[in-house]
């Protein structure tokens, strides 16, 4: 330092905001005095040359020469002496060295003043005012220091005008006008050391905030990481070091590296990413991928990532970011994902055990109930037709509790579908209305419907589901009522706006025993009923009600209950259901107890079916009418059975051995078209009416699907059906070939 303006470092360096931020220190001082020895001499030699212009050299050359044994070899002995002192004596002795080194720089001033030239002016005013600026700018924190670096230059400025033209007014001017320079120098390095105050708190406070956010990131686990685009070099924190299993010391610098820590099947979507990301595409990369660890094992990470830096013609140059580990989360979604597939697995299986048995379960079935329908219609004593209705409420219970079963197990797989079609409002009210009124009258319970004005007419849904709806509602009123009475009301109310849904009512009131209000809602949960006892005491499963509800929500209805215990019961079905025919052309609809069995007599039938029992049941069904019936097992029996126009009617079981009965049905058709002959009625028998097998029917080529377990009111039905629906057919194809 020692006064001179070679010494001072550029404003704002960290030697200038160390020296400004806190007191003078003695050793800080020295380090700074030696790191600006080479520009201080250099300084000098510079003037020393100037000087000669108005000295003889060799007055220069000795100056520069004191100049360099001052600093190379007097100056560093005295700082290492000083070093070596108490700190209070320190400051003294390092006055006193700054003192000698103050009067060695000033003496190229002084000369430069006693010449009085314009040019000896010239050299010695910057070396002062360069001087008093260093002086201030460094030695202000110590007054002992700053008084012992100011006193030559000062004595320079007085002395030096009058050693060249004596004690004038003249030279004292010029005295006092260098004297002036002072208050500039002073106010110079109060701004300067303001400034770098300033910049030095906020260096501090941006070291701050980076060491907390770094902080902050480690804690949490995440790892930092920095790519050299240019260099093709990363560096990453310790954290990231040790997630993937390299040492956290270790210096992560490794050029041409960075990629191979990637795993390589997602390279090129890592690669993709940042290149949507170097494009402005997006404001930063997330990307989920694998890395390598340093034992060769995988992790999935989140790695963040974000440009931050591009080279002088615009190629991106730096990124910044943070991996996350997401081995633990990833591992768990795999343990999910197995789990769900397990479960879909199961599901399936469930549904292909519960088909399954549900065509093995009804085959019995459908001979139980078939058989004793059958026997139903002959003449029996009063003791056997006791027996026959017990088999047949039997049979009745079973097959509902096999289809509550399977219609929950298809709501639950999603598999569950509705079958939207026109129908007779008050024709499927009968038709679910007869059962009930049998099962009434054997408990001596009274029972009766009751239409409202506009509850008539046809509507378009699925008819098969509301008759179930209120057969279950029917069912366990007539169970909980051992007397008085059970009634269902139907009742319409037509929509305001035209094109809008009627709302159909249903509801079944009961005299039973009613509930309490707060068990309303959980009637229609799965197994639930309102009180434990009433499983053991009336038996069923408590799936009636929740299937119930679920197909009225499924059709946009609503579903209620209100009760008081002892009080009986009222459950309410609203739903929406458009009209397919106009209240005014519907009124004259036929209802269920207005029908007559089909007349089937002389009819010949072909019925192929592969269960002996289910081939006995629709024989004792059909031959009593004198229909003249014709059995094979399977499918390829009924082909080779077939002729055209050798029967009335087919009856084509779905599933069978060897050839299946919508390969039949196709088979059949084929042969007719082949022989130009009528088209032969063919109405397929299955356990599962689902929609699925109506539509591969209709599209096998059949006319109607008439679902099991059979009754000889089902098939009877079903045969009629079947016959309209084929008439209709041939009847749109003759009018199709006339127009």
């Amino acid at each position: 330092m020692s006064g001179t303006p070679a010494a001072k470092p550029a404003p704002g360096s960290e030697a200038a905001r160390a020296a400004a931020a806190r007191p003078l220190d003695i050793a800080t001082s020295v380090e700074l005095a030696l790191i600006g020895t080479r520009d201080r001499v250099a300084f000098a030699a510079v003037f020393a040359a100037a000087s000669l212009l108005i000295h003889p050299w060799i007055v220069p050359l000795a100056w520069l020469a004191a100049i360099v044994a001052w600093e190379f070899a007097i100056r560093p002995r005295l700082d290492r002496v000083v070093l070596r002192l108490p700190p209070t004596r320190a400051v003294t002795a390092y006055a006193g060295v700054n003192f000698v080194g103050a009067c060695l720089y000033v003496a190229v001033a002084l000369g430069g003043l006693a010449d009085g030239s314009p040019v000896g002016i010239a050299i010695a005013a910057p070396w002062l005012v360069g001087s008093l600026i260093n002086v201030f700018v460094y030695f202000g924190a110590s007054r002992q220091i700053l008084w012992a670096c100011l006193t030559p230059p000062l004595a320079a400025i007085v002395a030096g005008p009058s050693l060249a033209n004596g004690v004038t007014l003249e030279s004292v001017v010029i005295g006092a006008l260098m004297l002036a320079g002072i208050a500039s120098a002073r106010g110079y390095a109060l701004d300067h050391n303001a400034l770098s105050k300033t910049l030095a708190d906020r260096q501090t406070a941006y070291s701050d905030v980076e060491r907390k956010l770094a902080v902050t990131i480690e804690a949490s686990g995440d790892g930092l990481f920095e790519i050299d685009l240019v260099r093709d070099e990363l560096r990453a924190s310790g954290t990231w070091a040790k997630m993937f299993g390299h040492s956290a010391e270790g210096v992560f610098s490794r050029r041409g590296g960075w990629r191979n820590y990637v795993h390589p099947d997602d390279m090129q979507m890592v690669d993709a990413a940042y290149v949507a990301h170097f494009r402005g595409e997006t404001p930063h990369t997330s990307i989920e991928h694998r890395m390598l660890c340093h034992d060769g094992s995988v992790k999935w990470v989140l790695a963040r990532g974000r440009l931050i830096e591009r080279t002088a013609d615009g190629r991106p140059a730096r990124i910044v970011g943070t991996t996350m580990d997401l081995t633990s989360r990833k591992l768990l979604e795999q343990q999910l994902e197995a789990a769900r597939d397990a479960a879909e697995a199961a599901n399936q299986a469930k549904s292909a055990f519960l088909a399954n048995m549900s065509h093995e379960i009804r085959t019995p079935l459908n001979g139980v109930i078939g058989t004793a329908g059958a026997l139903a219609r002959r003449p029996l004593s009063r003791d056997e037709q006791e027996m026959v209705a017990l088999i047949q409420s039997s049979g009745h219970t079973l097959e509902r509790l096999l289809s509550d079963i399977l219609d929950q197990a298809k709501i639950e797989s999603g598999q569950f579908e509705l079958l939207s079609a026109p129908f007779d409002l008050r024709h499927e009210v009968e038709t679910a209305a007869e059962l009930m009124r049998a099962r009434a009258d054997e408990k001596g319970v009274r029972f009766c419907v009751t239409y409202g004005a506009n509850a008539q007419g046809e509507f378009t849904g699925d008819a098969v589901r509301i008759r179930q709806i209120l057969s279950n509602l029917a069912s366990n009123a007539i169970k909980f009522t051992s007397e008085g009475e059970v009634r269902i009301e139907i009742d319409a109310t037509e929509p305001a706006a035209a094109g809008a849904a009627t709302i159909v009512q249903i509801q079944v009131i009961d005299t039973g025993i009613g509930f309490e209000p707060e068990a309303a809602e959980r009637l229609f949960a799965r197994f639930t009923q309102a009180d434990g006892s009433i499983s053991r005491q009336f038996g069923g499963t408590g799936l009636g009600l929740a299937i119930s509800r679920t197909l009225v929500e499924l059709m946009g209805g609503e579903i209620s209950a209100a009760s008081q215990p002892g009080a009986g019961s009222v459950f309410t079905v609203r739903l929406p259901l458009s009209r397919s025919a106009s209240l005014v052309s519907g009124e004259n609809g036929r209802s269920a107890a207005e029908e007559n069995d089909a007349d089937v007599g002389q009819l010949r039938v072909l019925l192929a079916e592969d269960h002996p029992t289910n081939q006995r049941v629709v024989q004792l069904i059909l031959e009593p009418a004198g229909v003249d019936l014709t059995i094979v097992d399977n499918g390829r029996e009924a082909v080779e059975m077939f002729r055209p126009g050798q029967f009335d009617l087919i009856l084509m079981d779905m599933q069978m051995p060897e050839m299946d009965g919508l390969t039949a049905t196709r088979e059949i058709r084929r042969l007719e078209l082949q022989a130009g002959g009528a088209r032969t009625p063919i109405g397929m028998l299955t356990a599962n009416a689902m929609r699925e097998h109506v539509e591969q029917s209709l599209a096998a080529g059949a006319d109607h699907l008439i679902s099991k377990p059979i009754t000889p009111e089902r098939l009877t039905q079903g045969i009629e059906a079947t016959l309209e629906r084929a008439e209709a057919s041939r009847t749109d194809t003759r009018d199709a070939l006339a127009g």
